[in-house]
C-alpha cells in the first residue's frame, strides 16, 4: 500500500514538474522581446506551440484539455483576439470529425465491422502467412471509413481467440507476433487512406481551408492511396523477414472463424440500414464533397441524420461513443495553426528550416517527413500534426518547389507513421496488452517499418505528389 502512494505521489510530482516547466517556458516568450522577423503576436504563438508540445508529450493533463488551454492562451496572453480563435475552432472539418463518429459509433453499435472483419478474414484462411496478410489488408479496409483505434479494439479480440485456437504461446509464437502488429501496423497505415481515417487528416483538411485550399474526399485518396498501396505489402514483408512463422496448418483457425461467424446468424435489418446509410453517405463524398457542393462536413452530418431518422443511432449511443475529447484537441489544434500562420511564426520558423537546409527541396522534403515520423512516436499523432503543419505551411510560403498542399500531405501523412512505441499510438497499446510481442519486438520490426514508410512517401512526393499539382 505504502509503495503505490509512494508512486502515485512521484506521479503527481512528475504531473506538476511537467506543468510548471510547459508554463515557464511560455512565460519566458510573453516577457522577453520577440527577435528581428517575427512579430510579438508571432513570438508568442511559439511560446504556446512549445507549451502545447511538451503538455502533449508528458501528459501531466489530458490531451483534449491541452487542446482547448491553447484557445484559451491564445487571447490571454494577448496572441490573437478572443473571436478570431473561436471563429476557426468552427471550422467546417471539426463537424466533419462529429458526424464521422457518429457513423462509426452505429456500425459499432450493431456490429457491422465485426461481420465485415470476419467474412474478410475467413478469404486468407489458405496459410499462415496469407492470414496475417488479410490481418493486415482487414486492419487497412476498416481504418478506411472509422477511427484506427477502434478498428484495434475490433480485432484483437477476433484474433486473440483464433491464436487461442491455434495454441499460439504469447512472446514466443512469431505467428502470434506478426498478427498482432499486422492489426497495429494495418491500422496505422489504412488510416492514411480516408480523410476518415484519423484525425489529423481532417486536421490538414481544416487548416487548408483556412488558407483558401478546399480538398474533397476523392482528392484526398487520390494523393494517399498509392502510399497505402506501396506501404501494406512492404510492412508486411517486413514483419515476415523479422519474425519468420512457425505456424504451418491453419485449420484451427478457419474453424474458429466459422465458428463466430455462425454465432452472429444471418444480416439483421438494422445492419443492412447501417450498411445502406454508410454506402450512401460514401458515394456522396465521392462526388458531391468538393467546395463547390457540399463539402465533407455537410454530408457527414447528413450521414448522422439519416442514422437517427431510421432509428439506427440514439443521443445515448452518441453519448458513448463519440470521443468528445478528440474533438476539442482537434478543435484547438486548428486554432493552433491559425495563429501561426497569421502571425507569420510557421513561416519564421520555415526560414530557419530553410537556411539550415540550404534551401536544396529534396532535404527539405526529407526533413518535414524526419521531423514529423520522430514527433509522432513520442505524442499525439494529431499533436505532431498540429505542431508541423503551420511550418510547413511556411516552409511552402518561403519555397517555391513546395505548394501548401504538398506540405500538408507530407506532414498529414507522415503523421500516421507511428510504429516505434507502444504509446506512439493506440493501436500500439490495444495490441501490445495482448502480451503476444514485446517493447523490443515493437522497436525491432518498427525501426525498419519507419525507415521504409519514410523512404515510400519521399519517393510519392517527389515523383508523383510534386508531378501531380504541376510544381
Amino acid at each position: 500500500m505504502e509503495k503505490k502512494k509512494d508512486e502515485e505521489n512521484s506521479f503527481s510530482r512528475w504531473n506538476a514538474l511537467s506543468i510548471l516547466v510547459a508554463f515557464s517556458v511560455l512565460a519566458v516568450f510573453l516577457v522577453s522581446p520577440s527577435p528581428s522577423g517575427i512579430s510579438h503576436e508571432g513570438w508568442l504563438m511559439i511560446g504556446i506551440l512549445l507549451m502545447a508540445i511538451i503538455l502533449w508529450i508528458t501528459t501531466p493533463i489530458p490531451i483534449a484539455v491541452t487542446g482547448f488551454l491553447i484557445m484559451v492562451m491564445q487571447p490571454v496572453v494577448g496572441a490573437a483576439k478572443a473571436e478570431e480563435v473561436f471563429h476557426s475552432f468552427g471550422n467546417q472539418a471539426v463537424f466533419f470529425l462529429i458526424g464521422v463518429f457518429i457513423i462509426a459509433g452505429a456500425v459499432e453499435k450493431h456490429g457491422l465491422h465485426r461481420r465485415i472483419a470476419l467474412k474478410f478474414l475467413g478469404r486468407f484462411e489458405k496459410s499462415p502467412r496469407a492470414f496475417t496478410f488479410g490481418i493486415m489488408l482487414a486492419s487497412a479496409f476498416l481504418s478506411f471509413i472509422m477511427p484506427a483505434h477502434g478498428v484495434a479494439a475490433l480485432l484483437l479480440p477476433i484474433v486473440v481467440s483464433i491464436l487461442i485456437a491455434m495454441k499460439a504461446i504469447p512472446r514466443q509464437s512469431n505467428f502470434g507476433k506478426v498478427s498482432m502488429l499486422a492489426i497495429a501496423y494495418g491500422c496505422s497505415i489504412g488510416s492514411l487512406g480516408t480523410p476518415i481515417g484519423g484525425a489529423r487528416n481532417a486536421l490538414a483538411i481544416g487548416i487548408l481551408a483556412n488558407e483558401g485550399i478546399r480538398i474533397s474526399f476523392l482528392e484526398w485518396m487520390k494523393y494517399s492511396m498509392p502510399v497505402v498501396v506501396m506501404a501494406i505489402p512492404a510492412v508486411w514483408l517486413i514483419l515476415q523477414v523479422a519474425f519468420p512463422i512457425e505456424v504451418r496448418d491453419v485449420s484451427d483457425a478457419r474453424r474458429e472463424i466459422e465458428k463466430q461467424v455462425g454465432e452472429m446468424g444471418s444480416m439483421k435489418r438494422d445492419e443492412w440500414v447501417v450498411s445502406a446509410v454508410l454506402a450512401i453517405t460514401a458515394i456522396l463524398w465521392i462526388f458531391f464533397s468538393s467546395p463547390e457542393y457540399l463539402g465533407l462536413g455537410v454530408v457527414a452530418l447528413l450521414g448522422s441524420a439519416l442514422l437517427f431518422f431510421t432509428g439506427s443511432i440514439s443521443w445515448e449511443d452518441v453519448e458513448k461513443r463519440v470521443p468528445w475529447g478528440i474533438i476539442l484537441l482537434y478543435g484547438g489544434a486548428i486554432t493552433l495553426g491559425v495563429g501561426m500562420n497569421s502571425t507569420g511564426a510557421g513561416s519564421w520558423i520555415a526560414g530557419a528550416m530553410l537556411n539550415a537546409a540550404g534551401n536544396n527541396i529534396y532535404l527539405v522534403i526529407l526533413s518535414l517527413i524526419l521531423f514529423t515520423v520522430l514527433l509522432t512516436n513520442v505524442m499525439s499523432n494529431v499533436g505532431a500534426v498540429a505542431t508541423l503543419l503551420p511550418i510547413a505551411l511556411g516552409v511552402a510560403s518561403e519555397f517555391s518547389g513546395i505548394s501548401p498542399l504538398l506540405a500538408a500531405m507530407i506532414v498529414a501523412l507522415s503523421g500516421g507513421f507511428a510504429f516505434l512505441l507502444v504509446i506512439s499510438t493506440p493501436a500500439n497499446a490495444i495490441t501490445y496488452s495482448s502480451g503476444y510481442f514485446s517493447t523490443r519486438d515493437l522497436l525491432k520490426a518498427g525501426g525498419v517499418v519507419n525507415v521504409v514508410c519514410m523512404a515510400i512517401i519521399f519517393a510519392v512526393a517527389v515523383i508523383y505528389w510534386r508531378g501531380a499539382l504541376g510544381i
